[in-house]
């Protein structure tokens, strides 16, 4: 089955980006496919470099949870409009992130999918 994970903050909530990667690490690890949908400051969390620079005391590396989640084929929809809205039109995306909207996210969850938002 699918797991989508909605994802509306970045650098202004760390631990809501931090528990977003370890709900998509461990969807995969049980076999399902990932993807966050990036909406609002969520964007952000697709360029390029961001996951370096969210440090939680006691809390797993980002960038080590990052390339976990991407490894085996974690993907990233980003919000065209709030992709347009924040001036990222010329943002370089991390692997497995697509500048997708509403209608990518209903595909991927056309079968079912467990939600979880952030």
């Amino acid at each position: 089955s699918n797991v989508l994970i909605g994802l509306t903050n970045g650098a202004n909530e760390p631990e809501n980006v931090l528990i977003a990667y370890l709900m998509g690490v461990e969807a995969l690890r049980a076999g399902k496919q990932a993807a966050m949908w990036l909406t609002k400051d969520g964007v952000n969390v697709a360029t390029v470099g961001f996951a370096a620079t969210i440090e939680i005391d006691g809390a797993p590396a980002l960038s080590a949870l990052h390339d976990e989640y991407v490894a085996p084929g974690g993907q990233f929809f980003v919000c065209p409009v709030c992709v347009k809205l924040r001036d990222l039109g010329e943002a370089s995306w991390v692997p497995n992130a697509e500048v997708k909207g509403a209608p990518a996210v209903y595909e991927f969850t056309s079968g079912g999918a467990l939600v979880f938002n952030y």
